[in-house]
């Protein structure tokens, strides 16, 4: 069952996140879920502007999505939607739906952009659940390490 998070989730929700952040690439570097997670999340099922979607099975949390809407290129006078972050160990695909439904109802949104990346595996599985949705790839991502 997909539905939207209620502030009650939110420990549930930073429990996944940690247990996403233990496998991804970016697992040396402090995850602050405490604090600076924990707001964004509250911020995000307030907000009008924002959604959070849980996936449950069998009464239990195990997916959720994080997701925003913003002025397309911050200079444009139309909107995208877009994730900050999806993590499911299930339901990813309905996690999915249920954000490409609610970014189509968002006041002035006129495209939905995701990104595929290699955080937690290999990209090419989401880059396949968003074909399969109908969203078409647009460009790369590149990246550099500088420090940490």
């Amino acid at each position: 069952m997909i539905r939207p998070a209620l502030y009650a989730d939110i420990p549930t929700i930073c429990a996944l996140m940690i247990e996403g952040h233990k496998v991804s690439k970016y697992k040396d570097y402090p995850l602050d879920t405490k604090r600076k997670f924990r707001t964004l999340l509250m911020e995000s099922i307030r907000s009008g502007n924002s959604c959070v979607f849980v996936a449950e099975r069998q009464g239990v949390v195990v997916g959720f999505l994080v997701g925003m809407v913003d002025d397309l290129y911050h200079i444009l006078n139309v909107k995208y939607a877009t994730d900050l972050f999806f993590f499911a160990l299930y339901e990813g695909s309905a996690l999915l739906d249920a954000f490409i439904e609610w970014a189509k109802i968002q006041p002035g949104v006129v495209r939905i952009r995701l990104g595929a990346t290699d955080v937690v595996e290999d990209y090419n599985r989401v880059a396949k659940l968003y074909d399969r949705k109908g969203l078409t790839q647009e460009g790369a991502l590149y990246e550099m390490e500088i420090g940490s």
